[in-house]
């Protein structure tokens, strides 16, 4: 079964909608230009704009110093009508992701990556859960998935995908294997797991001979041979309209949850 994206994040945008008290202001920053993250922006500024959420990006050139974001980034988040902020990753190579990431406050920080938020998360004391983390849990509930029990594949262990969801599936009661590019025999724990969560941005890199039937794939990152790996999954998202439109949705979630 393919799993529809859309209509969940639509799901969630709608509640949303309802339950939403005073006005809000999203703020996304993005640094060059990226096409890929260009587009990210306008689709959160859609979602944002369909919720009545007012959302403004700022644009910075790619030579920009670690100092001179961090001096803007402080601007932009001590303005007492900005309720959120989030930094489009990833950041030229030159820059401090983390030293960037730290400067959002905890109750601004929707996509929960500073390392204040990050600790309240892996403490268990956070009130929202990163976007990533928070799209897994929604198709888990939309599609009646237990983690409980399962063996879990997470490719990857980047800062916004891997590490977050490994340690949440682990507490979910799955038993995790990470697999990096130093993994030995990946193909083999690939094959046995119940559940596939990948964010590697890699095309091809699982294949149908990787997946056993009825296996679980969410997939952060167009790794999967789609056309192949879907025939033998028992649920998997599609490369578009799959996981990115609830990750979309879910950082509004979050928006919300901190101010409400």
């Amino acid at each position: 079964m393919i799993i529809n994206g859309r209509k969940i994040a639509q799901k969630i945008l709608e509640a949303l909608r309802q339950a939403q008290g005073k006005k809000l202001r999203l703020v996304g920053v993005l640094v060059g230009q990226n096409p890929e993250l260009k587009k990210f922006i306008e689709l959160k500024k859609k979602a944002a704009e369909e919720i009545g959420v007012e959302f403004k990006a700022y644009e910075f050139p790619e030579n920009i110093s670690n100092n001179q974001l961090r001096e803007e980034l402080n601007k932009i988040v001590k303005v007492k009508t900005t309720h959120g902020v989030i930094i489009e990753l990833p950041l030229p190579s030159h820059l401090n992701t983390q030293y960037l990431l730290n400067t959002i406050p905890e109750e601004k920080d929707v996509d929960v990556l500073s390392e204040k938020s990050q600790g309240k998360f892996y403490s268990g004391k956070s009130k929202i859960l990163p976007p990533s983390v928070e799209a897994v849990k929604q198709i888990f509930e939309e599609y009646n998935v237990g983690p409980k029990g399962k063996t879990a594949a997470v490719f990857g262990y980047g800062l916004l995908v891997g590490r977050l969801v490994s340690y949440w599936l682990v507490g979910q009661g799955a038993t995790v294997s990470i697999i990096t590019e130093f993994t030995k025999d990946a193909d083999k724990i690939s094959k046995e797991a119940d559940i596939i969560i990948t964010g590697v941005g890699k095309q091809n890199l699982i294949t149908e001979e990787m997946v056993k039937e009825g296996v679980v794939i969410i997939d952060f990152g167009k790794d999967a041979d789609f056309e192949n790996v879907s025939r033998k999954a028992g649920l998997i998202t599609p490369p578009v309209g799959g996981i990115g439109p609830i990750v979309v949705a879910s950082v509004l979630k979050n928006l919300v949850g901190l101010n409400t």
